[in-house]
């Protein structure tokens, strides 16, 4: 995304990781029927992304999410992730 002169910062990486697992599920499920696509979620996995690898319980949850706290700052906006 940087070669490309996008900035990756915020919600973006969240978004791209989102998509990427989800594409993942359907290409096991061999369809975008979100029934399957949900069942192939919650078995499947670890999905890999931009993100590190990404897992769901049987609930759909994520497993050892991390998480993140936005600080604005003298006109800048930092993200610092804590890690479960």
């Amino acid at each position: 995304m940087t070669a490309a002169k996008e900035d990756p910062s915020g919600y973006v990486l969240y978004s791209y990781a989102t998509v990427q697992v989800w594409a993942e599920a359907a290409k096991k499920a061999g369809t975008t029927n979100p029934t399957k696509v949900a069942k192939e979620l919650k078995a499947g996995g670890p999905w890999n992304t931009v993100l590190g690898p990404i897992k769901f319980d049987s609930k759909g949850d994520v497993v050892n999410a991390a998480y993140a706290i936005y600080k604005w700052h003298d006109g800048n906006y930092a993200m610092y992730a804590l890690k479960p």
